[in-house]
């Protein structure tokens, strides 16, 4: 008898916020939904679509701190 091959669990990547057993910080890794879930409520890891829309955040609010290109020398009045 030829056995089906049952499909395998979906896992979630995630991204490390700081160092947890055997992974650093900004290591990815995928995990089922149940022990994702428990690594975010830990504050441990977020899933790897919230890091990359944070990241964006943090760029879009440096990006708005630094002075325009070419005046870093210029009096500022």
């Amino acid at each position: 008898m030829a056995t089906t091959k049952q499909p395998a669990e979906k896992l979630i990547t995630m991204v490390f916020l700081k160092p947890y057993g055997r992974y650093s910080r900004t290591d990815r890794a995928g995990f089922p939904e149940d022990k994702a879930k428990q690594l975010k409520e830990r504050k441990i890891a977020i899933p790897a679509s919230e890091h990359k829309a944070a990241e964006a955040e943090q760029a879009k609010a440096a990006g708005a701190n630094k002075p325009a290109k070419g005046t870093e020398g210029a009096d500022k009045v």
